[in-house]
């Protein structure tokens, strides 16, 4: 006699590792909102500030500047020799992000620095208005170190 023909063999089940993979939509990384600024402030020492305008990034938030010192009496000043930050309308604060090669932000007499001063953190898409605060506490008329304080509008 003929022995009956083998049967089909069973369909094995997928196992878990074959999976396809589900596809995650990358996070969208949101692109820094610059504004255009023309705000300037001026203290009593000689220091003159101009914001000519802000990036608001996710990590940092960034003010494009022109400073200047121009004294009879003294042949620099210090920017950030106290806290020197942005701050928001709820006083959330971001404190400056200090340049290794000139932490106190110090500037000679006749001396104009164009650049970035950078502040560690985001501000919040709702806010309407930072002030930006040099050498917090210390008066106007201060040479070595002169507080200043200037309002910037966002919107």
């Amino acid at each position: 006699p003929v022995a009956p023909p083998p049967p089909p063999p069973a369909a094995a089940a997928p196992s878990p590792a074959a999976a396809p993979a589900p596809v995650v939509a990358p996070t969208p990384i949101p692109t820094p909102k610059t504004i255009p600024l023309s705000v300037q402030g001026v203290s009593p020492a000689g220091l003159t500030v101009r914001v000519k305008g802000i990036e608001i990034g996710a990590d940092a938030t960034v003010l494009d500047v022109s400073v200047s010192f121009a004294n009879r009496i003294d042949g620099s000043t210090m920017l950030a020799m106290a806290d020197t930050f942005l701050e928001d309308e709820g006083k959330g604060r971001l404190q400056i992000k200090r340049p290794d090669d000139n932490r106190n932000l110090a500037l000679r007499q006749g001396q104009t620095m164009e650049g970035k001063l950078v502040f560690m953190g985001a501000v919040s898409p709702h806010t309407k208005k930072l002030r930006l605060v040099f050498n917090e506490g210390y008066q106007e008329d201060n040479i070595i170190a002169p507080g200043l304080s200037m309002d910037l509008p966002l919107q």
